[in-house]
């Protein structure tokens, strides 16, 4: 009896860390999740919760008699085309990320199973690329839209990484002016999910965490909410068709919370983005990202093969 081979791939973000066992068909054959530990502005102090997490889902794996080709993890800094970590924004690392790697696999008794590392959102790009909305085409542009914001590009279903490792960066564009000409910060502060709990706050209501909470208050009538939610829409939809005018791609796929789900911001982006890409026939489609949440660990199980 042949035992499943599959990779190991693990998403590790601000809030959470997911770990799954990926078959070749981008099943997820294993799921598991743990929360991120903090080490005050910066997360999971030594990546001590990644370990754990690599640690746990090889020893499964074992214990259910399934062979681990590969492990990937995604996660939410700049990392170079050789995998090496160039930030450090999100994450309290002191070691680079491939030897953690390394060390983890030596443990499990797997020191020559193909590693990699790579930015989350890159991550989620391969994924869809490979079994998601964008698997029907060549090249696309991905935008996770969510608590933070950033982007990828997908050329001849390879994602581009850019000289440095960079190009990923959506979110440090300046804000419109169109939209709103005297904000002085970057468009993730005020069009992602903690952007817009911010400005929210800024306007000296009661304290929200994100966009999710400033939504409800909007449905419930609260004009600032329904105001701050429409403003980020639109500020996300000029900036996107200025994107596409510059890479012009078959498509943008939106993932994230935010970029899957019906609401004022997806509204006003749509709204914006279509009335900017008229005039030229035949724009780049929006797509809505197929694989949700689970498309950063699917994503990262692909990275071993992409490398």
């Amino acid at each position: 009896m042949h035992s499943t081979t599959v990779t190991a791939g693990i998403d590790v973000g601000g809030t959470k860390i997911a770990a799954g066992l990926v078959a070749a068909d981008g099943t997820i054959v294993l799921r598991r999740e743990r929360r991120t530990a903090t080490a005050g502005r910066l997360r999971d102090p030594g990546l001590a919760g990644t370990t754990a997490a690599i640690a746990d889902l090889l020893a499964e794996a074992a214990a259910r008699g399934l062979d681990v080709a590969g492990l990937g993890v995604g996660l939410p800094e700049y990392v170079a085309a050789d995998g090496l970590v160039t930030s450090r924004e999100v994450l309290a690392w002191d070691d680079q990320p491939l030897d953690t790697l390394d060390t983890a696999l030596k443990a499990a008794g797997l020191e020559d199973v193909p590693r990699a590392v790579g930015s989350d959102v890159r991550c989620g790009a391969l994924g869809e690329a490979a079994h998601g909305a964008g698997r029907d085409l060549g090249d696309f542009l991905y935008v996770s839209l969510g608590t933070g914001l950033s982007s990828a590009f997908v050329v001849d279903r390879t994602v581009w990484p850019g000289a440095r490792g960079e190009a990923i960066a959506l979110g440090e564009f300046e804000v419109p002016a169109s939209v709103a000409p005297d904000f002085a910060g970057n468009l993730e502060q005020f069009a992602s999910g903690r952007g817009i709990g911010d400005r929210y706050t800024a306007l000296g209501r009661t304290p929200t965490p994100g966009a999710r909470e400033v939504t409800a208050l909007a449905a419930d009538g609260d004009p600032d909410a329904a105001a701050v939610l429409d403003t980020a829409g639109r500020a996300l939809g000029t900036v996107l068709a200025a994107v596409v005018r510059l890479l012009d791609p078959r498509a943008v796929v939106l993932g994230g919370g935010l970029g899957t789900t019906d609401g004022p911001v997806s509204a006003a982006l749509t709204r914006t983005y279509t009335a900017l890409t008229a005039a030229r026939p035949g724009p780049p489609p929006l797509r809505r990202a197929e694989l949700g949440p689970d498309a950063g660990l699917i994503g990262a199980a692909l990275l071993p093969g992409a490398r």
